[in-house]
């Protein structure tokens, strides 16, 4: 046993190409010295890209791990199969059963008698959705979730999960509000700290100096609208809100605002909405917006609730097109890993997987070596070595570093629109915001 676990976390630190993944693991015991060699394409200026090599030494400890976990280990999973953001969690269904068949075949290839099992709920993007999902999951004993997708849900299973040590992994939940150092909640993902920059950036680089936005009333809207706005205010630009009800279906009222506030601003190149929404919602404002004529004339952006949504690009893609909307979405780092998985990914279930569906991934895995070396199913332990095993990971997303309160550390931000091609409306990308040096890169046309 001991010499086949040694085997597997070295080989999975060194990377091993396993169905189309590479994967990178470590355990406890004996310390083991290993160098790890990755190559990653980075963005280098001037839309330019270059390839670099980097390499860590790790030392990891070795012991018979497996021994003390039970033959399955279950996980649970909280998605959006239904309601405002369901197109997404269709996606993340999919990397949810590449993940666990990846991570069962390999282990079981190692000779251990452990299974991971991943166990689906729908949360129905709500928070009450979410909360009960959880209990559910609960009381099957599970203690590892990944997911669920919007900050809103989280927030509603914060309190939940911090009193029963039960440890949550988002791929998506962007608000700032929720970066707390100590809990049980982490997040794949960069806080809406950068994308609020992001956005002020693209927007003041856009020409625009008086933005109208529209956003949801809740944990995310509210959050990324305030960092938003005081990023743009700070560059010398001047931003005002309507707020409107998440769970509304009818949005007239709030549109005609929109309208009207953009009409006092006085409609010319200098002006822009900020769309901060989810799918369905989004879809009932730009419906609304391309039958108005003060709206039509502006310039519109969107942010990550919408970016290469499918449902967008399929239902208002022409209106999208005519309000040429360029929206923004956290981007990992180009490696062969990602291009692999989004290879069989795509081959495999016809449609492109979005960011989040890489982060949710790679959550699985970390989950998953997470358990291997704390050798125990329990969420206290877990969460006390989680950072140090996304650390760690390459993963199809790239690096998955947490900061100290448990979100990933930034990364670029995609810039993309939805065109006509063939026919069709689809997704491209147009240019990349840059956070370290606070700039915007357009891509060749």
């Amino acid at each position: 046993m001991e010499k086949a676990l040694l085997n597997l976390i070295a080989g999975l630190i060194v990377g091993l190409i396993i169905g189309g993944g590479l994967v990178y693991a470590f355990a406890g015991g004996a310390a083991q010295t290993v160098t790890t060699t990755v190559t990653e394409t980075v963005t280098a200026g001037a839309g330019a890209t270059a390839t670099v090599t980097k390499t860590a030494t790790t030392t990891v400890t070795v012991t018979q791990a497996a021994s003390a976990l039970p033959s399955e280990v279950p996980i649970g999973v909280l998605l959006p199969l239904s309601g405002a953001l369901s197109s997404f969690g269709e996606k993340w269904k999919n990397a949810i059963m590449l993940a666990e068949q990846d991570i069962n075949d390999y282990i079981a290839k190692m000779g251990l008698n452990v299974k991971f099992k991943f166990y689906i709920e729908d949360t129905k993007t709500s928070p009450e959705g979410a909360l009960a999902a959880l209990q559910t999951l609960a009381a099957k004993g599970i203690k590892l979730i990944i997911g669920p997708a919007a900050s809103s849900e989280v927030a509603a299973i914060k309190s939940y999960a911090d009193a029963n040590k039960i440890v949550i992994f988002s791929p998506s939940s962007t608000a700032p509000s929720l970066a707390i150092a100590g809990d049980y909640i982490f997040r794949n993902v960069v806080t809406d700290i950068y994308q609020g920059k992001a956005l002020a950036k693209l927007m003041w680089v856009s020409g625009v100096r008086k933005v109208v936005a529209i956003y949801r009333g809740d944990d995310w809207g509210v959050g990324l609208f305030e960092v938003a706005k005081k990023r743009f205010e700070e560059l010398g630009g001047e931003m005002v809100g309507v707020k409107y009800d998440p769970a509304a279906t009818e949005l007239s009222a709030e549109v005609r605002k929109a309208s009207s506030l953009v009409e006092q601003f006085g409609v010319g190149e200098d002006v822009g909405v900020l769309l901060i929404s989810f799918e369905d919602d989004g879809i009932n404002v730009l419906t609304l917006a391309a039958n108005d004529p003060v709206l039509l004339q502006v310039k519109w952006f969107g942010t990550d609730g919408i970016t290469y949504s499918t449902k967008i690009a399929e239902q208002v893609g022409d209106i999208m097109v005519k309000l040429n909307v360029m929206s923004t979405l956290m981007v990992p780092s180009e490696s062969p890993k990602k291009t692999e998985f989004m290879e069989r990914y795509k081959s495999r279930f016809g449609v492109e997987p979005d960011t989040y569906t890489l982060n949710i991934y790679d959550i699985a895995w970390i989950y998953a070596l997470a358990v291997l070396q704390s050798e125990k199913y329990d969420g206290e332990a877990i969460a006390k070595i989680l950072p140090d095993v996304a650390e760690k990971y390459f993963g199809v997303s790239g690096w998955t570093k947490l900061d100290e309160v448990g979100d990933r550390l930034p990364t670029d931000y995609t810039i993309a629109k939805v065109v006509e091609e063939d026919g069709k409306y689809v997704w491209t990308d147009v240019g990349r915001y840059i956070p370290a040096t606070d700039t915007i890169q357009w891509l060749s046309s």
